[in-house]
């Protein structure tokens, strides 16, 4: 099996507490993924200079599909709660029939910020991709006149839900239930693949083959938790795609996550440690009657 992710989404500039930084599920997911050991990498997003920048930096490649990217004011609430605003939409992203044949056959996530990613554009990746994951925040999220963001479901997020062979949620993102629980339950009904509803330090609930496990989070580690659901899905995927159980990739994103909490500069962690800690997960783990 080809050990290739494409991550397809859009670059962000934020403002967080006042900082000004590059950010967006391109940039979580990859950096992510390199930590993690993955050397085939292909970005497909909107890129300004400083987003160009990061990509020679590292090495990384990008199919540039427009030059306007979303702009994010964050501000933290709680170590799971955060008010978001959007300052300035980005461009939708297109896919040529050219980019499509060089996908085939690899890991797709498809991680929107704020819908860049149609259906249309969903439905031709499911065609290509071996390992379609997606993460469906850029799907549910609209806008008050004042640029707030707000969470409001709609048919397309179900049908999106139908391509997915992974999917992630943050149970802010699913406001109709209150628990992780009946979130994955719901949602586990809408899609033939594992669907990972998560909630900061409480941990998350994987859909698994009709089965509801609980993973913990990693113990003890609080801070930062921008990108963690980008991760965590980045590395779940990953290792979906080399052929991993599946409980494991699970607990291996949730490993990997934790400790891009507990530190707030990369490297965030290395393979082997997210290895000897998704077994401790693992371990920790339940299956859910």
């Amino acid at each position: 099996m080809k050990e290739c992710v494409v991550i397809v989404g859009s670059f962000t500039r934020d403002l967080i507490e006042g900082a000004r930084v590059i950010g967006g599920p391109p940039y979580y997911s990859s950096m992510a993924l390199l930590h993690h050991g993955c050397e085939n990498i292909l970005i497909v997003s909107p890129a300004e200079e400083p987003h160009l920048d990061f990509v020679q930096r590292t090495g990384l490649e990008l199919a540039i599909v427009g030059g306007s990217v979303p702009v994010f004011e964050l501000k933290y609430i709680n170590n799971t709660e955060r008010e978001v605003r959007l300052l300035r939409r980005g461009t939708r992203i297109k896919l040529t029939s050219t980019l499509l044949d060089t996908i085939k056959g690899c890991a797709v996530i498809v991680s929107p910020v704020y819908k860049e990613v149609d259906l249309e554009a969903l439905q031709k990746l499911r065609e290509y991709a071996n390992v379609l994951a997606l993460d469906i925040q850029g799907f549910v999220r609209e806008t008050t006149d004042s640029g707030a963001v707000r969470i409001r479901w709609s048919d397309d997020v179900y049908e999106a839900l139908r391509y997915a062979d992974l999917f992630h949620a943050d149970l802010s993102e699913v406001p109709m239930f209150r628990s992780m629980n009946g979130a994955a339950q719901h949602l586990a009904s809408y899609t033939r693949g594992i669907g990972l509803i998560s909630h900061g330090e409480e941990g998350l609930i994987a859909s698994i083959a009709g089965e509801l496990v609980y993973v913990p989070a990693l113990p003890g580690i609080q801070g930062d938790s921008t990108g963690t659901g980008d991760i965590l899905l980045a590395i779940t995927a990953y290792e979906l795609q080399r052929g991993t159980d599946p409980l494991k990739a699970v607990a291996m994103g949730a490993a990997a996550a934790g400790l891009r909490v507990s530190r707030a500069a990369p490297p965030w962690f290395s393979r082997f440690e997210v290895e000897i800690l998704a077994e401790k997960l693992m371990m920790r783990s339940r299956r859910l009657h």
